[in-house]
């Protein structure tokens, strides 16, 4: 049994499995792969390299040349004046679970109910209050307004990064990170925290879920706000010496809130795009160059699984697509004549259509070489809100083909 598969068995993933143990149990296993990820990469260069130079005739342009996503962030920058830096904890989703469909490891867990197909990032909006010190209570505030009510919330959370502290009491012992509504008294979440760890910069994470049961009905703005105290008891401590004030940080050291949906029926990527297009002039470059024209005559073999290297970047998508850049998405392509092999697992319809049309072809035309399995990829991008969200797209990868 694959390694991944026996350790999603064995803990028996259950609905309610926080994402980031999630993350961690991937990425646990797919450390425990890196020799078999290797010779599949290689197989699969030598395969694209067959075929790559006729997939770029056939759709010169359809959906990147590959690169890292930090470089493509280097390019990114330089074209967007106002640009958006994708948090590494999102960047880390992704190489998960990218890596994951690759070896088609997480595909079974996506398909649970209750299991999130869409993560979104929101970058703290807030500032402290400088007047007062020492510094009892931060808010923290983010724009959540394209949180859509037509996803289904199944768990939020707020991450905090702790700066290495030298001003705390050790002899103190424990101290408790608690979260509340910035307008109530309502304890959302608390984390322990030994002030012998203080020392040590790290991320606490705060359950924020309860705050989004409490409000139904989305809103547009969301106020957090986190208090320490010694231990359990009342006396509140300065969060500057437990290192969470907001001063000097980087962008990557901001507090963020991760939103874990599930869309509620099956999306396509056109939802996103016309989300883009609203908010920026169309571009029409890529699919202007092509001027309509098709590929050579149509293929006189049997139906079978050809090469389709998609590029985002010349569909003018690069502005906002932050990863992949590019990907094999196949297509399905050849005739369906009499007798049809078996492998094709036709349908007893396109059995008739396909006799009947070998009998007299002016009659009935040929049944269809068509995908028959599809696998899903990640994607992650900026949304119309400018926030970086992950999401994983079905349907995206043809596995096999056909005859319909």
């Amino acid at each position: 049994m694959c390694l991944i598969t026996r350790l999603f068995s064995e803990r028996q993933v259950s609905p309610v499995l926080s994402w980031p143990t999630i993350v961690q149990l991937v990425s646990r296993g797919l450390s425990k792969l890196c020799a078999f990820v290797g010779l599949r990469h290689r197989a699969a260069k030598a395969q694209q390299h067959q075929g790559g130079q006729r997939s770029n005739k056939l759709l010169k342009g359809i959906f990147p040349s590959s690169h890292a996503v930090a470089s493509h962030y280097h390019h990114y920058k330089e074209d967007i004046k106002d640009s958006i830096v994708p948090h590494e904890y999102m960047l880390s989703i992704y190489r998960t679970y990218s890596a994951a469909e690759k070896l088609g490891l997480n595909a079974s867990f996506f398909r649970s109910s209750k299991s999130a197909n869409t993560i979104t990032s929101f970058v703290d909006r807030g500032t402290d209050d400088i007047l007062h010190s020492p510094l009892r209570r931060q808010k923290y505030m983010f724009d959540v307004s394209t949180l859509s009510d037509k996803e289904e919330l199944v768990g939020a959370e707020l991450r905090i990064f702790r700066r290495p502290s030298g001003n705390l009491h050790t002899s103190l012992g424990l101290y408790d990170i608690q979260l509340y509504p910035c307008r109530a008294d309502t304890l959302l979440d608390s984390r322990s925290l030994d002030s012998l760890d203080s020392t040590n910069a790290g991320w606490e994470v705060l359950d924020a879920w309860e705050m989004f049961k409490m409000h139904p009905h989305r809103q547009q703005q969301l106020c957090l706000q986190v208090r320490a105290t010694v231990g359990k008891t009342d006396a509140e401590v300065d969060l500057r010496q437990l290192g969470l004030d907001r001063e000097g940080r980087s962008q990557q050291e901001k507090a963020i809130l991760v939103a874990y949906t599930r869309s509620k029926k099956r999306e396509n990527l056109f939802s996103e795009i016309k989300e883009k297009m609203k908010s920026r002039r169309r571009r029409r470059t890529a699919l202007s160059n092509r001027h309509g024209k098709r590929h050579g005559k149509k293929s006189k073999s049997r139906c079978s699984k050809k090469a389709l290297h998609v590029n985002f970047k010349e569909l003018g998508w690069d502005d906002w697509i932050i990863a992949p850049l590019d990907y094999e998405a196949y297509h399905c392509e050849g005739v369906c004549d009499f007798p049809l092999r078996s492998h094709l697992e036709p349908t007893n319809h396109a059995i008739i259509q396909t006799l009947m049309n070998s009998m007299d072809p002016n009659s009935t035309p040929p049944s269809c070489c068509v995908p028959t399995k599809l696998s899903p990829i990640s994607i992650l991008y900026i949304d119309s809100g400018n926030n970086v969200v992950y999401k994983q797209y079905e349907d995206m990868v043809v596995e096999q083909c056909g005859c319909r």
